[in-house]
């Protein structure tokens, strides 16, 4: 039944108070005799057959397929190519039997509507010979007004199919207050797709929901006066943009700037693909097909997870063209969390190849070096057969590295540590040992990877990692003069080559010294300094700083050896 809203009752003419019919409003009733003839409502309706498809309402096009029975229903539903239609009878009474045969479009200038022509045979071409079916007073052909077409949602699907089939059926758009779109595809797009975006908030009724429309992003500035026309997809650029129009040529027209005069208005894939206020867009784009669904799905940069062993086809993402993207960690009951990503330093974007899967990457046997990677693949069946992303300078795979994750410094990577911890995909002691990167005190420990070094006997000969400290070999009124001791083996030392270049090299191991040049960075309250050689000026800012670190140490805390 019609909801409540459109229902009222005609206080100077109304139906016998014995009767608790009532018509809908888009009824010219002028007679309200009930006919004896109708048929009250006396048990549950049976469960309805499939909704019939009406291709056409004009009465010379129509044919068999467009033939209806109806008898004996409350309300019956239609669909067209443009949407449904639920169309009741008379508030509590049945279609009355033998109502069979077609909906048509009554072209009258005066009152145009749609009515039913009741055809026995069910023959179009019998049409002619058939009867309108009546209200249930006997008198008034039953009809769907002018004004239900026009100012109803319910009528969106008959308004587009009339305006399709130009059965001079024209909606006046000065009395239209409808601002329901059917359409974003700019090939089915017509006359009565027209809306205007007014105020600094539009609103669009869409066949899948109700969608806000703002004109710019942070900004509380309103659309432009006589912003009308037609919103729509467009394919080139893969987003939601606006067609300004005089009149309803939309070839005519010109898509709708920004205050800047220079950028278009759009909305973009990825908005459009993850976030819930499009989310009505998103379903009209599916449904007229304009975008593969696992295109949607991969501009949505959503992933459930980073252990390459749990991935789905759903967590296949496409970064091509993009200079950065937030991609939102989103595992099943825990939080979600976005993490930021970067090709290289901007404008550089993201190659085409750059299609596939996120996922945590961890060496065999080496936990340290665990880092994130992209890997560019087709499918996830071809997961095994693809490549990893490489840099912009191809030396390397791109990565966000664990040993930079560590320290935890950022919102992003305090989240995405947890996680990797919580997932089993690192251990929480491999965490806190890269974390170790500063010293406050000479006896602290810290992160010693073995392939930094490039003056040492074993370097490019063995690998692995190690808990560290620094050492004073020599202490003078100008300088100090530093090396690192090994404390901790954590992983390795491992050969990473056959060891022909140097066969008597002998591995790194607990207690020696490295001699080596590089020290990690040394932290009191917040100074940072990098010491890039053995020996350290006092006078230095390094100098200063070691001073005071050895100071707070006291003597006995201070590694020395005399060498």
């Amino acid at each position: 039944m019609w909801p409540r809203r459109w229902i009222r009752v005609n206080a100077r003419a109304g139906p016998p108070a014995l009767s608790c019919a009532r018509y809908h409003r888009s009824f010219s009733v002028t007679h309200q005799v009930v006919s004896p003839a109708a048929t009250p409502i006396v048990s549950k309706p049976s469960r309805l057959a499939k909704a019939p498809v009406i291709r056409t309402l004009s009465p010379a096009k129509l044919t068999k397929t467009e033939t209806l029975d109806i008898s004996g229903k409350i309300q019956f539903v239609i669909h067209t190519p443009f949407g449904s239609a639920l169309l009741p009878y008379y508030y509590n009474f049945r279609f009355p039997a033998g109502t069979h045969g077609f909906l048509y479009f009554a072209s009258s200038h005066a009152d145009p509507s749609i009515r039913f022509r009741i055809v026995d045979t069910g023959d179009p071409d019998e049409f002619k010979n058939g009867r309108d079916l009546l209200l249930p007073n006997a008198v008034t052909p039953w009809h769907v007004s002018k004004k239900t077409i026009t100012k109803t949602k319910l009528g969106a699907a008959l308004r587009r199919l009339l305006a399709h089939e130009g059965l001079g059926f024209c909606e006046d758009s000065n009395e239209s207050t409808t601002q329901q779109p059917q359409s974003l595809d700019p090939a089915r797009l017509t006359p009565l797709d027209t809306v205007t975006l007014m105020g600094r908030t539009a609103i669009l009724h869409l066949p899948h929901g109700r969608v806000r429309l703002g004109y710019s992003d942070g900004r509380r500035v309103s659309f432009p006066e006589r912003t009308r026309g037609f919103l729509y997809f467009d394919i080139a650029s893969l987003s939601i943009r606006f067609r300004v129009v005089e009149s309803t040529d939309f070839g005519k027209g010109d898509d709708l700037l920004l205050p800047d005069g220079q950028t278009t208005w759009c909305i973009n894939l990825h908005r459009v693909a993850s976030s819930t206020r499009y989310a009505p867009i998103r379903k009209q784009l599916l449904v007229e097909n304009l975008i593969p669904e696992r295109q949607m799905q991969s501009r949505a940069f959503v992933v459930s997870t980073l252990n390459h062993t749990r991935l789905t086809e759903a967590d296949w993402m496409d970064l091509s063209g993009r200079p950065k993207t937030l991609i939102s960690i989103a595992p099943a009951d825990q939080e979600r969390f976005t993490l930021a990503v970067y090709h290289g330093v901007s404008p550089i974007r993201f190659p085409s190849s750059a299609q596939g899967f996120l996922y945590w990457h961890v060496p065999e046997k080496n936990p340290y070096d665990a880092e994130l990677r992209f890997r560019c693949a087709e499918s996830l069946e071809r997961f095994d057969q693809g490549h990893d992303l490489w840099t912009p300078g191809a030396k390397q795979p791109w990565s966000l590295r664990l040993r930079g994750l560590a320290p935890r410094r950022t919102s992003f990577s305090r989240s995405l540590v947890a996680y990797l911890i919580r997932e089993g995909l690192t251990d929480e002691s491999v965490v806190d040992h890269l974390a170790k990167t500063t010293v406050t005190h000479m006896r602290d420990l810290f992160f010693l990877h073995f392939g930094v070094f490039r003056n040492v006997p074993w370097s490019g000969v063995y690998d692995g990692a190690a808990l560290a400290r620094l050492v004073v070999l020599e202490d003078t009124p100008a300088s100090f003069r530093l090396d690192i001791r090994v404390v901790t083996l954590l992983d390795g030392p491992r050969k990473v080559s056959d060891g022909k270049a140097w066969p008597d090299v002998d591995p790194p191991k607990e207690g020696e010294l490295v001699f080596g040049f590089h020290v990690p960075k040394i932290n009191p309250k917040h100074f940072w300094k990098t010491l890039r050689g053995a020996t350290v000026p006092k006078s230095s800012k390094a100098g200063q700083v070691l001073k005071k670190i050895m100071e707070h140490s006291h003597g006995g805390d201070v590694d020395i050896q005399q060498v």
